[in-house]
Order: structure tokens, then C-alpha cells, then sequence
């Protein structure tokens, strides 16, 4: 048997030591589900004032939902505009010239 401490080799555990695990505190469930809560309580306050601007000036709403649609299409597009002209852009490898007959030497 080893003399080595558990502390000093924490990876060297016993199977048998993992079913024993502590059961999690209910102060951070209470946390948690708080913190939640007030997530989607901030969401829904965020979707009301939302909602009451859109009933309140329609014709403004249609115009930033047509600015956010064509923002997203753009988006979109522009990185294959972009790949397209790129391919359209490269020229064809160019062939080498090809090589002119050596001069003949003349005797000496």
C-alpha cells in the first residue's frame, strides 16, 4: 500500500468517493432561479415598452423592421459578393514565353 496523501494526489481517487458527492446548497438554487426571474421580468418590461412604441407609431416601426431586414440581408450577401468578385478577379495562370533557340556558338 501506498504512503502517499489523497491530498497530494487528488486525481487518485476511489470510485466509491464519487457517489458521495454533497447535494448543492439551496441558497444558490434560490440564486439562481432569482437571477432568472428577474431576466425574464426584465424581458417581458423590455418587449412591453417595445410593443406600446410600435402601437403608438406604426409607420416608424415599419421603417426599422424594413432597415433591420435589409441590415441582415446585407450581411448576408456581402460576404458572397465579395467571394465572387474575388473568383472573378483572378486571372488565369499565364503560360511562360517560350524559349528562344540558343545562338550557335561560333569556333575559335
Amino acid at each position: 500500500m501506498s504512503s502517499i496523501p489523497n491530498s497530494a494526489m487528488p486525481h487518485a481517487k476511489v470510485h466509491h468517493d464519487d457517489d458521495h458527492k454533497p447535494k448543492p446548497d439551496a441558497k444558490k438554487t434560490a440564486a439562481t432561479s432569482d437571477w432568472v426571474e428577474d431576466a425574464t421580468d426584465a424581458a417581458k418590461a423590455g418587449l412591453a415598452t417595445a410593443t406600446d412604441a410600435v402601437k403608438s407609431h406604426p409607420k416608424t416601426a415599419i421603417a426599422v423592421g424594413a432597415t433591420v431586414i435589409a441590415g441582415i440581408a446585407a450581411a448576408i450577401a456581402a460576404p458572397a459578393l465579395r467571394a465572387k468578385d474575388a473568383a472573378d478577379k483572378k486571372a488565369p495562370p499565364k503560360k511562360p514565353d517560350p524559349k528562344k533557340p540558343a545562338k550557335a556558338k561560333k569556333p575559335h
